[in-house]
């Protein structure tokens, strides 16, 4: 899918690796979010009974869960992730505040985890109230995946370790919201920056977005291809998309946590003039915080080692260990992107 987008491929992935969702006919011109999911709003008690799938083993996706995948990524020790959301008929993403955005009641998102070769879980976000600071706002449910991969049962509010004999912890309901209360309007990897790039063909990205009038204000205009271009070379893209992505969801200026720990890991598209003016280079590079009751630089340039972020997210126990959820493994992905950013500041 190019950015002269004008319909959606309807070749949605489906739950297991290799199977895909068939295709009769050329796409539509124009495709809408314009059937309900059928299931119970308030509680579904099964995956199938969320709308995603077709049958129990959800092998095939329904056409009006529309796939997505966002270029800055929440690590999951190695896991890999397939994404859907549901918009209701006619419905549009508030997006007045290009930070944060508020989605219509009756959004739904699902995220599914599958961990060494083996499907665990898939996650379900289910809007319920129009005012998402209002308790009970979001509905948030983990359901497991059974070891003959056809069937699941709901695994919140409790969650469950090691889930289906892999290394892969389901994450209880309170977990789910610690996550995702920390941010306003609650979805953390459907966002402007987060889909501001070339999706693969199929996938929801900005323009497509903007193609299917699902905004209510649309981004300006692409400048070389990014409707919100980051500042720098690309050591400093990778380094801040990471702490966007790992880091942000919590480490932000509407956190409750922001009052003790004011630190801004989370892209703000105001602020993108320069490497900086970026949140992240303001509130760690030579900033000290404190780690096993040492203090020190959060950022030390050209001191990866020397450098409180590099210690924290290199743990293996929490505390220290950074994300504090969600995670047992360092990523190594995201230690070079931090490393070599951390290696070239001045």
């Amino acid at each position: 899918m190019g950015r002269s987008f004008v319909a959606i491929l309807l070749l949605v992935a489906a739950c297991g690796d290799d199977a895909k969702t068939p295709v009769d006919g050329p796409p539509p011109d124009d495709l809408v979010f314009d059937t309900p999911i059928d299931g119970d709003p308030n509680h579904p008690l099964t995956l199938a009974d969320t709308g995603l799938c077709m049958d129990l083993a959800c092998t095939q996706i329904s056409p009006m869960a529309k796939p997505y995948a966002p270029q800055y990524t929440l690590w999951s020790d190695g896991a890999t992730k397939k994404r859907w959301i549901y918009l209701p008929a006619g419905a549009q993403i508030d997006t007045t505040n290009p930070n944060f955005w508020k989605f219509p009641v009756g959004t739904k998102l699902w995220k599914e985890f599958t961990r060494d070769g083996v499907r665990v879980e898939t996650r379900l976000m289910m809007k319920l109230l129009a005012d998402d600071a209002t308790p009970g706002s979001w509905f948030f449910a983990s359901y497991g995946w059974n070891q003959a991969q056809n069937a699941t049962t709901e695994a919140t509010p409790t969650g469950m370790m090691n889930a289906n004999g892999t290394g892969h912890d389901i994450p209880s309901r309170q977990q789910c919201r610690r996550c995702h209360e920390n941010t306003p309007g609650r979805v953390l990897g459907f966002q402007a920056l987060s889909l501001d790039f070339q999706g693969q063909p199929g996938e929801l990205d900005l323009d497509a977005l903007v193609a299917l009038n699902a905004l209510t204000t649309n981004p300006p205009a692409a400048v070389g291809g990014f409707h919100y271009p980051l500042p720098g070379n690309p050591v400093d893209k990778a380094a801040y998309g990471y702490m966007h992505a790992n880091c942000g969801g919590c480490h932000n200026r509407t956190s409750s946590i922001y009052a003790t720990t004011t630190l801004e890991l989370r892209m703000d598209v105001t602020k993108l003039g320069a490497t900086t003016t970026m949140p992240a280079y303001v509130t760690t590079v030579n900033v000290n915080g404190t780690v096993g009751g040492l203090t020190g630089p959060i950022v030390a340039p050209m001191n990866p080692a020397g450098s409180v972020i590099i210690t924290r997210t290199t743990a293996t126990t929490s505390p220290p260990r950074m994300p504090e959820l969600g995670t047992e493994i360092v990523d190594p992905a995201g230690q070079t992107a931090l490393t070599n950013w951390i290696n070239q500041l001045p």
